[in-house]
């Protein structure tokens, strides 16, 4: 086994504290530094070095940055590796279950084809329709009256007059 400089810990102690953060899933970093038995900085020093060396390389790319091609191009290879090789792959490539499934249900969404209304909701809008025409109809004969009782008073005075 082979033993680096930094506090007499074998690589591969080294490569498991690292690998156990970037899968801790909801688990708090403290947690983890106190299962390993290492100090905060430590733990991400081990990190960076790691990604220096490409002994757990993450890309540079921020998912939020990529384009809709490497967005396809990830769901698809993740999806088609088995459970046990997922993990991996998320960390070699800096993204989290989360990125590959909100993407897919975005794609799904998309290809998916939805009539802007079903029938029923139609069939409500033209009754809709039909009811505010026939409302807007009984406003002007209100009104027409309203106007017609106006003139009428002004001809021939109205009841309060008398």
């Amino acid at each position: 086994m082979e033993m680096t400089s930094f506090q007499g810990y074998s690589r591969e102690f080294k490569q498991a504290a690292v690998e156990k953060l970037l899968t801790r899933g909801k688990r708090k970093v403290v947690e983890i530094i106190k299962e390993v038995g290492i100090s905060s900085p430590t733990i991400y020093q081990w990190r960076d070095e790691f990604a220096t060396d490409g002994g757990m390389k993450k890309s540079a790319k921020k998912p939020q940055d990529r384009s809709v091609d490497e967005k396809l191009k990830a769901i698809t290879e993740y999806r088609a590796l088995p459970i046990e090789k997922r993990g991996e792959y998320l960390r070699q490539n800096g993204l989290h279950e989360e990125h590959i499934n909100e993407w897919h249900k975005y794609a799904d969404d998309a290809l998916s084809y939805k009539k802007p209304f079903k029938s029923a909701d139609q069939k409500r809008i033209k009754e809709l329709e039909r009811e505010l025409r026939r409302k807007d109809r009984a406003l002007a004969e209100a009104s027409a009256l309203l106007i017609l009782k106006k003139k009428a008073d002004l001809i021939w005075g109205s009841e309060e007059d008398e």
